[in-house]
């Protein structure tokens, strides 16, 4: 499990104008294939859109999360989402793109990742806490677990995080 320490148990939202895209990759070992999911909201904490989709078989847990990472950024580049936010829970991911020198076995897929991010007028970058980026966690899981290897993209969130937010409403209101 990730070093949770001193980052938000809760969602953030991003800066108004921004868009946060909330992404997570999972992996097995290097002879199963890898999977990811992102999901994005704006400053109100609204969804606009998710997906998630499978990938081939990476040699290790980094090199899926950086695979992931160029899924999501070329994607949000192909919708045209110009000012992003970007929340991942892999540290190691994050000190990566932060310090590339310090990563020369990732090189490739790094300079691929700085090069997709000058393509955005404005990026950033945050490590989010386990539970901040449950839902992403959540639908990237089902790849591996239920075998969901067909890739979507789906407007809104996905129907159970509805009905987990029908619950919470219903509590509260109670």
């Amino acid at each position: 499990m990730p070093n949770d320490l001193g980052v938000p148990k809760q969602w953030t939202p991003p800066t108004p104008g921004l868009v946060k895209c909330n992404f997570h990759a999972i992996w097995r070992n290097n002879r199963y294939h890898s999977g990811g999911a992102w999901i994005t909201k704006n400053h109100m904490g609204a969804v606009g859109m998710h997906t998630r989709d499978a990938f081939a078989p990476s040699p290790d847990k980094l090199s899926a999360e950086m695979e992931c990472l160029l899924w999501v950024l070329r994607g949000l580049r192909d919708l045209r989402l110009e000012e992003v936010s970007i929340g991942t829970d892999s540290s190691s991911l994050l000190e990566a793109i932060k310090n590339p020198s310090r990563w020369p076995r990732y090189r490739g897929f790094l300079s691929q990742i700085a090069a997709v991010c000058t393509e955005f007028e404005v990026i950033a970058f945050e490590v989010e806490s386990s539970e901040s980026n449950q839902v992403a966690r959540k639908i990237a899981k089902s790849v591996l677990r239920d075998g969901r290897f067909q890739s979507y993209l789906a407007m809104g969130g996905p129907s159970w995080l509805h009905d987990l937010i029908r619950t919470e409403v219903t509590i509260v209101n109670s």
